[in-house]
C-alpha cells in the first residue's frame, strides 16, 4: 500500500509504452481516464492527428524505446488490470511469439471482439507498415511467413465478464464513424480475414434492430457492410486517413438519401398519436 492507503501499482516503465492514437474523437478524455486508472505504471505516449492510419502505427513502433508496447485506440476504455494482463501474458511466452490479443467487448455490437494487443518491438520493427487496407494485418502475414505468431484469445463463449475480456469498445458512434468502421471491416472479411466472419450474422442482427427500433447507428453501420459487400476488392487498396472521412465513398449519397426520406412524409393530413399503430387489414386475410 502507499501512503494514501492505495495498492502499488505494478511498475512496467521499463516494459511496456502505451500509445494511444487520436483525432479528436468523444470518447478521448474517457479513454485516457481508463488508462490512468490502471493497476499498473507505464510509458504514455498520444499519437496525435497522424494520418494515414499505417503512419501512426509505424509512429509508434518507431518511438518505442521499451520492449513491449500497447496499441489503444481512442474508443477503448480498458479495465484497470489490462495492461498488466497483456504484459503478464506476452512475458511468459517464448521468444517467437510477436502480439498477444485479448478480446473487447463491443457495446455496440454486444458481442466479445478480438480487441487490444501488445507487441514485442524488437520482432514487429522488422515489418515496417504498407500504407494499404488493413495495414495490421498486412503486417501480421508478413511476420507470420517468417515463422513469428500472434496469439489471440478465442472469443467463442467469451463475454463482457471473462476475464480475458480487458475492456468495452464502440460505446460511442457517430454516422460517418460506424458507416466508415463496418465499410472497412466487410471489405477485409472479403479479402479473407478469418476474424471477420461474424459479419454476416451482424448484419441480419443490424437488421433486425433497425426495424425494431429505427436506430440511425444500426442503419449506418448495416449500411457499410452492404458498401463494403459492393466495393472493388482487387486491389490492396489504401488505410484508413481522417483527412478524407468526408469523401468515404457512398457517405454522402446515403446521408442525402436518409434527409430526403425522412422530409418525404412530412406532407399531408396529420394523425393523432392514437392512430399511429392501426392496423387497417386487421388478422384475417381479404377475399
Amino acid at each position: 500500500m502507499n501512503s494514501k492507503g492505495r495498492p502499488n501499482k505494478t511498475d512496467l516503465r521499463e516494459s511496456v509504452t502505451v500509445f494511444v492514437a487520436t483525432v479528436g474523437y468523444p470518447t478521448f478524455e474517457k479513454c485516457l481516464e481508463y488508462l490512468h486508472a490502471q493497476d499498473s505504471e507505464f510509458q504514455l505516449k498520444i499519437v496525435d492527428h497522424v494520418a494515414p492510419l499505417s503512419a501512426a502505427l509505424q509512429y509508434m513502433m518507431d518511438e518505442c524505446t521499451t520492449p513491449y508496447y500497447v496499441q489503444v485506440d481512442e474508443d477503448m476504455l480498458l479495465y484497470p488490470q489490462a495492461i498488466r494482463t497483456l504484459h503478464e501474458r506476452i512475458s511468459a511466452m517464448n521468444a517467437e511469439v510477436a502480439q498477444y490479443v485479448c478480446p473487447l467487448y463491443d457495446v455496440h455490437l454486444e458481442q466479445v471482439i478480438s480487441g487490444v494487443k501488445i507487441s514485442r518491438r524488437e520482432i514487429v520493427s522488422k515489418y515496417p507498415f504498407r500504407d494499404v487496407c488493413g495495414s495490421e494485418w498486412d503486417q501480421i502475414r508478413r511476420f507470420r511467413a517468417d515463422g513469428y505468431l500472434d496469439v489471440r484469445v478465442p472469443l467463442e463463449g467469451a463475454t463482457r465478464e471473462s476475464p480475458d475480456t480487458l475492456g468495452v469498445h464502440g460505446t460511442h458512434w457517430t454516422p460517418q464513424a460506424v458507416y466508415l468502421r463496418y465499410t472497412v471491416l466487410e471489405l477485409k472479411r472479403r479479402k479473407g480475414n478469418k476474424t471477420h466472419q461474424w459479419l454476416p450474422e451482424a448484419a441480419v442482427r443490424l437488421l433486425d434492430r433497425f426495424l425494431e427500433n429505427g436506430s440511425e447507428v444500426d442503419f449506418y453501420a448495416l449500411m457499410g457492410i452492404l458498401a463494403g459487400s459492393l466495393g472493388k476488392s482487387h486491389t490492396l487498396g489504401r488505410e484508413k486517413d481522417y483527412r478524407t472521412y468526408d469523401r468515404t465513398p457512398g457517405f454522402e449519397c446515403l446521408s442525402g438519401f436518409v434527409e430526403e426520406v425522412q422530409r418525404a412524409w412530412q406532407e399531408g393530413e396529420r394523425v393523432r398519436p392514437e392512430e399511429y399503430e392501426i392496423d387497417v387489414l386487421g388478422d384475417e386475410p381479404l377475399g
